[in-house]
C-alpha cells in the first residue's frame, strides 16, 4: 500500500492536537468506515453565526432561507433569536406558518435554549411541540459550590426527561464553559435517560481548563449534537479563555479535522452524531471559569447568556456581510475537510471509488415544474 494518504491523514490529525495522540491508521477497513461516515455529513446552520444580522432585521425564515440555498440538512435556532420575530415570541399562528415552511423546504429544524430553568424548558417545549421539532439543547447557568450545582442540574435535567419521555422529545445538555467533561457526564450516568444526551461544543471546554480533544474522549458515549467552531485560548492567570476566529484560519488553535473525524466515526452501526452545527462565531468572548489550582469544591459563578461584543470599527452593514461571508466560509472549509477525507480514504480502498459522476446534492432534490416533462415537436 502508498503510505503517502496514511502519513497525510496523520498529519491532518495531528493539527493543533492536544495531547498529540496518534489516530486510528488509515488502513482499508477504516478508509470504507470513514467513506461511510462522510457520504452525506448532516450539516446544520446555527443561528449565532447570524447574531449581528439577527439583530438587524435577519428572520429564523431568512436562517430557512440560507440553510435551503446552501443544501444544509436544516438549522439549529434558539428561542430568542430573531428579536421580535423570534420562535419564543411568535403567536400560534405564526408558528404554524413557520412549521409549514420547514416541512415544505424538507429541512430539520433543533431548538435551543440557554438555561434548564423549569419554566423556560416548558417553554422550549410548547415551542418545540407547534413546530414537530424533536431536540432541544440546554445548559445550565446556576451558582455556586461545585457539588451544589450539579445537584441542582440534575434536579432540572430529570424534570426535562420526565416531560422529554412523556411527550417523545430529546434533550442535548451543552458543556458550556462552567462545568468540565467528567462532571457533565457523571450526571448523564446519573440520569441513565436515553432523552438526555450531550451536544460538544468544540471550544467551550477551554473555559473549563480542559482541552477539547481531552473532553470530546469523556464525553463521546454521550454526544449526538456539535457545535462546530474556530477559536483560540486566552491565558488568564490559572485559567483559559476564548476567542471566536474564523474556523480554519491562521488564528484557529483548535484540532478541527481530528474532532470532525472523532466525531463522524461514533456510533457502532449507525451515525451516533444527528447534527454538525456550524456556529461561526468571530469576535466571540469569554471568561476563564475555572483554573488549573483551584480547590475540590470550587465555586462556580453566574454567567449571562452567550454574547459577541461588537467591533466597533466596522459600521453594521459591514459586520453583517462579515457575519454572512464567515457562515459561506465555514461551510466551504468543512466541506473541503470532508472532501479532503474521502479522497485520502479512496487512494486507500480504491475499489470504492464511484467511477461516475458525483450526485447533484446530498439532500432530497428540490421539486421543479419541468421536472420530468418531454420535449414535444
Amino acid at each position: 500500500m502508498d503510505h503517502a494518504p496514511e502519513a497525510r491523514f496523520k498529519g491532518l490529525m495531528l493539527k493543533h492536537a492536544t495531547p498529540p495522540i496518534d489516530p486510528p491508521p488509515l488502513n482499508a477497513a477504516h478508509a470504507a468506515r470513514l467513506l461511510e461516515r462522510t457520504a452525506n455529513v448532516p450539516f446544520f446552520a446555527h443561528s449565532y453565526s447570524f447574531y449581528r444580522s439577527m439583530e438587524h432585521g435577519f428572520t429564523p425564515r431568512d436562517l430557512l432561507d440560507f440553510v435551503y440555498a446552501h443544501d444544509l440538512h436544516g438549522a439549529c435556532l434558539h428561542l430568542n433569536d430573531g428579536g421580535e420575530t423570534s420562535v419564543g415570541r411568535m403567536s400560534g399562528e405564526e408558528r404554524e406558518v413557520f412549521r409549514r415552511q420547514i416541512e415544505d423546504l424538507g429541512l430539520a429544524l433543533h431548538l435551543e435554549i440557554s438555561s434548564t430553568d423549569r419554566r423556560e424548558v416548558d417553554r422550549a417545549i410548547a415551542c418545540a411541540l407547534a413546530l414537530d421539532v424533536r431536540n432541544i439543547r440546554l445548559y445550565a447557568r446556576h451558582q455556586g459550590p461545585l457539588r451544589e450545582v450539579m445537584e441542582r442540574v440534575y434536579a432540572d435535567l430529570a424534570y426535562a426527561c420526565e416531560r422529554a419521555n412523556q411527550l417523545d422529545l430529546h434533550f442535548d445538555y451543552e458543556q458550556h464553559e462552567d462545568l468540565r467533561a467528567a462532571e457533565i457526564a457523571a450526571i448523564l450516568e446519573r440520569l441513565g435517560d436515553r432523552r438526555m444526551n450531550a451536544l460538544f461544543d468544540y471550544s467551550n471546554s477551554l473555559n473549563a481548563c480542559e482541552e477539547p480533544l481531552a473532553a470530546l474522549r469523556i464525553l463521546a458515549p454521550f454526544v449526538r449534537q456539535v457545535h462546530v467552531k474556530g477559536a483560540r485560548k486566552t491565558i488568564e492567570g490559572e485559567g483559559w479563555g476564548q476567542i471566536g476566529v474564523p474556523q480554519g484560519s491562521n488564528e484557529d488553535e483548535l484540532p478541527g479535522a481530528r474532532m470532525l473525524h472523532d466525531l463522524l466515526m461514533l456510533g457502532d452501526g449507525t451515525p451516533q452524531v444527528i447534527c454538525f452545527a456550524l456556529e461561526q462565531e468571530v469576535d466571540y468572548y469569554a471568561p476563564a471559569f475555572r483554573l488549573r489550582n483551584e480547590p475540590d469544591n470550587p465555586v462556580i459563578r453566574y454567567r449571562e447568556p452567550s454574547e459577541t461584543p461588537q467591533d466597533k470599527s466596522k459600521s453594521t452593514e459591514r459586520l453583517i456581510a462579515d457575519e454572512r461571508r464567515w457562515a459561506v466560509q465555514q461551510l466551504t472549509w468543512n466541506r473541503a475537510l470532508v472532501a479532503t477525507f474521502r479522497e485520502l480514504a479512496f487512494q486507500v480502498a480504491p475499489d470504492r471509488r464511484d467511477r461516475g459522476l458525483p450526485p447533484l446534492a446530498g439532500l432530497p432534490e428540490a421539486s421543479y415544474a419541468m421536472k420530468g416533462a418531454r420535449r414535444t415537436a
